[in-house]
C-alpha cells in the first residue's frame, strides 16, 4: 500500500503508483522520486523541440528582419499591408519558437527528472 502525502488515510494499491494515472489528490503517487517524470518524457521530443525551436528563431528572426529592412521600399499600399502581415506571422512563430526553447531548457536544465518538485 501507498500513502498519500496529503492524507494519512488515502492509501493506494502500490501497482498504482507512478501508472500516468494520478490517484492522490496532491498528486503524490506519480510525483515523487521514485517516478522520475519529465516535462517532455521521450528524448525524441526533447530532440525535436531544440531543433524545432532554434531552427523556428533563427529563420522567423531572419524573416522578420528582413521584412522591417525592405518595408521602407514598398511603393504601394497593399504591398505595405502584405508585408506587414508577413512581418507579424513571422513575429508569431519567433515567439512560438522561443516558447520551444525555454520550455526545452526548464526540461533539460531546470527540472531534470523532477518537474513535480
Amino acid at each position: 500500500q501507498f500513502v498519500c502525502e496529503d492524507n494519512e488515510k488515502h492509501l493506494i494499491s502500490l501497482s498504482h503508483k507512478c501508472d500516468g494515472v494520478y490517484d492522490c489528490f496532491d498528486l503524490s503517487d506519480e510525483c515523487n522520486e521514485q517516478c522520475n517524470k519529465r516535462i517532455l518524457e521521450h528524448w525524441e521530443l526533447r530532440a525535436l523541440c531544440w531543433i524545432m525551436g532554434i531552427l523556428v528563431v533563427v529563420f522567423n528572426g531572419v524573416a522578420v528582419v528582413d521584412g522591417l529592412i525592405t518595408l521602407k521600399s514598398c511603393k504601394t499600399g497593399s504591398i505595405l499591408y502584405i508585408r506587414s502581415l508577413i512581418i507579424l506571422v513571422g513575429c508569431g512563430d519567433f515567439l512560438m519558437g522561443v516558447y520551444l526553447l525555454v520550455l526545452s531548457f526548464y526540461d533539460s536544465v531546470i527540472f531534470k527528472d523532477d518537474f513535480c518538485r
